[in-house]
């Protein structure tokens, strides 16, 4: 067995179905089974079955993909120590974040970072703060970027704070607002919490929601079409289309700025690869800042 045979079986224990494993592992599903069950008869064991649901794995399986899972670390963590070794930095630099910092931030950084350090690659996956969080915690990546005031014990570093925003094509008037139609759209709990308590404490009845969608660019495309309004970080807005928009950034009781904070966090072992140290610096560095 090889790195290949640990990959097929991590990836379709997490994705319980072997036609979406394959595709992620650009393999065909007759290639996938095919070494699966070579394994089962070099090991003389049952990994899996099929169920009503997909794929089912067998006691022996279960423990076979906790072992494959295991195997992959270390490997993972051989190739890190050896891109370590040389004279210029390299590896594959494993990254979460917050939707909204990979859509509108992240690109231009790895963009600068790239440049000086061409030997070293990205791997970019987006998420929930927390799982991002728990990702990193459990080193499923080197570094997180997330949103929000999140607890974490180990190292973490303010990148930015920006303003929390009503956006809306017309007017914005606060105390016909929850009159108005308001757009909301799906995102961290700690965002939509944010947001609420701030509702409740400028009005007393819940705000007239005319749709929800999937994430706040569809919510943004919604209002520039004049379908309401809607309540977003001020990340969002960066587009020429955008300029036609009217703002009003949002204050808590105090008549303080309303704002979320992004986050960088890491665990304080990963600075003993060279490419996390140097990109670290470098995003710490960044200006403007991420």
């Amino acid at each position: 067995m090889d790195k290949k045979d640990w990959q097929i079986i991590d990836t379709v224990f997490t994705e319980k179905n072997i036609t979406r494993a394959s595709l992620k592992l650009f393999m065909s599903q007759p290639t996938v089974t095919y070494r699966i069950k070579q394994i089962e008869k070099e090991l003389d064991i049952e990994i899996l079955h099929r169920g009503r649901h997909g794929v089912e794995f067998t006691e022996q399986g279960m423990y076979f993909a906790k072992y494959a899972k295991s195997m992959l670390k270390e490997y993972r963590s051989l190739e890190e120590n050896l891109s370590n070794l040389s004279n210029e930095p390299q590896g594959l630099l494993r990254i979460g974040a917050a939707r909204a910092i990979a859509s509108h931030q992240l690109p231009k950084v790895l963009a600068g970072f790239n440049k000086k350090y061409p030997a070293v690659s990205f791997d970019i996956e987006t998420g929930l703060n927390l799982d991002i969080a728990q990702g990193v915690y459990k080193e499923d990546f080197h570094l997180g970027i997330i949103r929000g005031n999140h607890h974490w014990s180990d190292e973490k570093h303010e990148l930015f704070k920006e303003s929390i925003t009503i956006i809306s094509l017309k007017e914005i008037d606060l105390q016909t607002l929850a009159e108005q139609n308001r757009i909301t759209y799906q995102t961290d709990p700690a965002l939509n919490m944010h947001i609420d308590n701030w509702w409740r404490d400028n009005y007393k009845f819940p705000p007239k929601i005319l749709m929800s969608v999937d994430n706040m660019e569809i919510a943004k495309k919604m209002v520039i079409n004049g379908l309401g309004y809607a309540i977003v970080p001020k990340i969002i807005l960066n587009d020429r289309e955008d300029q036609q928009l009217k703002q009003f950034d949002l204050c808590d009781k105090n008549n303080e700025p309303l704002l979320w904070i992004t986050s960088l966090l890491y665990k304080k072992d990963t600075l003993n690869l060279s490419f996390v140290r140097d990109f670290i610096k470098f995003i710490k560095e960044a200006s403007p800042p991420i």
